[in-house]
């Protein structure tokens, strides 16, 4: 049996080191008052997933900015009007096109966001985004997919192509014969796993970008192909495992916790009886997944009138609301921001409550082959 520990330091389980940088100060993706600066300093500040890839992806890496022009991009963000920077997800679905849907998912957003930070990094060159790569053949032409992010490192005259993901696991046990895998990490929705998203990118999407189409769309030739691979990651009730580090996963990701209703319910209390400080609570919806939580406190409410609101969810049923029984709900523990911030609440630490069954659902698709 593994010796498995919670570090329940952060809060109801720990928020990782990324909470705060090594000079103690909450990194900007947490601390900004504007959501459009946290989610743009998450998007391309945050610790990566990965620290290196699985044996036999020689040919391409993780993805690292250029020396020097990470501080300079920090720099420049932390002292931007918001007004001028990318609208958030909320905002741009007051005035979106209804046929176009992709503006809108996550995953798209936070590409967006990263192109605007390589557009407007010191020091960088962004050459092209969500090029199309074709090919013709005796039915027409093919779309062979696309390539997210060119850009040009100055420094060493290479041209690089980046694959981006944004994406959020809950890793399950109870598989024993490979507990430690990457394909132990399931999506909420029980749709991917981070073993199979990561071969696809690395077997699928970033050879796109040495092919002869691409040098044509593009007009010259890759050098460098890396994944850039963000996220957070869950563990059960908190307890991040030993040996994550034989995965590649990186030893400062984003990390945070998933319980099941009763469970979650059990520690929250336990914390309010030690004394353990105030807490209030949210349900954080999709669009806000990204970066760090800032909430007036009207919007928040107690871990006692969560837990009735998600009892009622879990057992609703009408028959169309199967989704809402089925699916976990991401809900964020909150403490004052300080004296200075009077009626503002802060992220402390970050999870998914699940509801009866998914456990066992999450753990047959991680078995699946």
């Amino acid at each position: 049996m593994r010796d498995l520990k919670p570090d329940l330091a952060q809060g109801i389980a720990p928020g990782g080191p990324a909470l705060t940088g090594a000079d103690g100060q909450m990194p900007l993706w947490r601390r900004a008052p504007s959501q459009r600066t946290r989610d743009l300093a998450w998007s391309s500040l945050s610790p990566p997933l990965l620290s290196r890839l699985p044996d036999g992806a020689d040919v391409v890496r993780v993805a690292q900015w250029p020396a020097g022009v990470r501080a300079a991009w920090q720099d420049w963000l932390a002292q931007a009007d918001p007004s001028s920077l990318p609208e958030t997800i909320t905002e741009l679905s007051h005035h979106a096109d209804a046929n176009d849907g992709r503006s809108l998912r996550l995953g798209r957003h936070a590409e967006r966001l990263l192109h605007f930070a390589l557009d407007h990094a010191p020091g960088i060159e962004l050459l092209a985004a969500n090029v199309p790569i074709r090919r013709a053949n005796g039915h027409g032409v093919q779309t062979l997919g696309e390539l997210d992010v060119v850009w040009r490192d100055p420094a060493v005259m290479e041209t690089v192509h980046w694959e981006m993901a944004a994406k959020f696991y809950l890793m399950v046990d109870g598989i024993e014969d490979r507990w430690l895998d990457l394909r132990a990490f399931v999506g909420p929705n029980l749709v991917d796993r981070l073993g199979d998203k990561l071969d696809h990118i690395v077997r699928r999407q970033l050879p796109l970008g040495r092919t002869a189409e691409a040098k044509a769309a593009l007009g010259h030739a890759i050098d460098r192909s890396e994944v850039y691979l963000l996220g957070w990651l869950f563990y059960r009730d908190g307890v991040t495992p030993p040996g994550l580090d034989v995965l590649g996963i990186a030893p400062d990701h984003q990390r945070g916790w998933w319980s099941t209703l009763d469970a979650w319910m059990g520690r929250a209390s336990e914390r309010a009886g030690q004394g353990s400080g105030a807490a209030r609570w949210c349900r954080l919806q999709r669009a806000d997944w990204l970066s760090g939580a800032r909430v007036p406190e009207a919007e928040t409410e107690s871990a006692e009138v969560l837990h009735a609101v998600l009892t009622e969810r879990f057992t609703d049923a009408h028959p169309d609301h199967g989704w809402r029984r089925d699916a976990p709900v991401m809900v964020c523990e909150l403490e004052p921001a300080g004296t200075d911030q009077p009626g503002i609440w802060v992220e402390r630490s970050r999870g998914f409550v699940v509801p009866p069954g998914w456990e066992a659902r999450a753990i047959e698709r991680a078995r699946r082959d």
